[in-house]
């Protein structure tokens, strides 16, 4: 098959994808990430309350006007940034901006310079008790263990690793109810800290569920 052939077939696959799935914000890709990745990640985790936005502010970003009800991270620039009560995300889905509804709460874990939709944002009312705890300081006692996204059948066939948990972005009962933790394991030699996935009453239900 010559040149001209193969780029042909690899337009008209272009030209499908498009037409499926229409919307330009669908160009935006992000590696699946825990709630406890975010936070750990985080240059800033807030709950805010959204008050207002406008899309005059600053040339092609929508701005929202929040009141930060709590901060339980915040970089020194990220600080100086939420001083002013202003989030910017890019105004254009192309470009991975997010959209959030006034009067709201949400707990927001963002990156500098502007909130985009690889970024955590979720209206608190929608959070589990879980998430809730764990961005209230659960997370911050975890940061030193990794919650690793895995794509085989088996990810969460083994119970302790020596930094990380493996995750897989379908573990329900892991990305709503449990984080991976530091645990300290006994063995002959004594004991080591090896990271596991807490197993909270929730987490056990959920893992009990068909």
């Amino acid at each position: 098959m010559d040149f001209r052939k193969h780029l042909g077939l690899w337009t008209l696959v272009l030209a499908t994808i498009l037409a499926l799935y229409g919307r330009p914000a669908d160009a935006c890709s992000c590696m699946p990430s825990h709630p406890q990745t975010h936070f750990c990640q985080a240059d800033y985790v807030v709950q805010l309350r959204v008050l207002r936005k406008s899309n005059t502010i600053e040339p092609g970003k929508t701005t929202y006007k929040v009141h930060i009800k709590r901060t339980y991270k915040a970089t020194p620039e990220a600080r100086r940034m939420l001083r002013d009560g202003r989030l910017a995300t890019p105004r254009d889905d192309g470009m991975c901006g997010i959209s959030l509804d006034i009067g709201r709460v949400y707990i927001v874990a963002g990156r500098m310079p502007a909130l985009n939709v690889c970024h955590y944002y979720k209206e608190y009312t929608k959070m589990t008790i879980t998430e809730r705890h764990g961005f209230s300081g659960g997370y911050a006692k975890s940061c030193s263990c990794e919650a690793k996204p895995c794509f085989k059948n088996n990810c969460l066939n083994r119970r302790h690793y020596a930094d990380s948990c493996q995750w897989s972005p379908f573990g329900r009962c892991e990305t709503n109810y449990s984080a991976c933790m530091p645990h300290v394991v006994q063995t002959a030699n004594g004991s080591i800290s090896r990271c596991r996935w807490r197993r909270t009453q929730l987490y056990r239900k959920c893992m009990s569920e068909p």
